[in-house]
């Protein structure tokens, strides 16, 4: 990038040299392949100047993207859900009356926001969440002893 700009300063001073010798020439067709020499350089120098223009609009957006993601990101803290999960949380006082919920760290880590969806609960107390962006799925929490079933075929507190 700053090569293009020495390159399109070195062309500008070309063309105000090119424009200085116009001064001592006297012969018509020599002073109008100057003027089209000249022309060149200055075309030249625009075309560099709006790439460079260009590049710096670019750059621009990048760093508003890179903003408003830091400020998003800020909404959230990794949470521990036990058993090895782990979660971004929406922070309470970040919520702008949203509903708590958690994010898929998978895509959070690609500056994505995507709401895991409950899909149910294991037989181990689990909540099993599914992210409707990566499909990845998680089991949060502690898996818990499954408890036996009694002749009536309820679950029961003791043996």
């Amino acid at each position: 990038m700053v090569g293009d700009a020495i390159a399109g300063l070195g062309a500008i001073k070309t063309a105000f040299d090119l424009a200085r010798g116009l001064m001592d020439i006297n012969d018509a067709a020599n002073r109008n392949a100057a003027v089209i020499d000249l022309q060149e350089k200055i075309l030249t120098a625009q075309q560099a100047q709006a790439a460079l223009v260009e590049r710096i609009n670019d750059l621009e957006k990048e760093v508003a993207s890179f903003e408003a993601w830091d400020a998003e990101k800020k909404r959230y803290k990794l949470t521990d859900y036990g058993g090895g999960t782990f979660a971004y949380e929406l922070r309470p006082e970040a919520a702008e009356g949203e509903p708590a919920h958690r994010v898929c760290p998978a895509c959070f880590q690609k500056r994505h926001i995507s709401v895991l969806q409950f899909a149910y609960r294991t037989s181990g107390g689990q909540d099993h969440c599914n992210c409707p962006a990566c499909k990845t799925e998680y089991d949060f929490g502690h898996r818990q002893a499954s408890q036996p079933i009694n002749r009536t075929g309820r679950r029961s507190d003791y043996f």
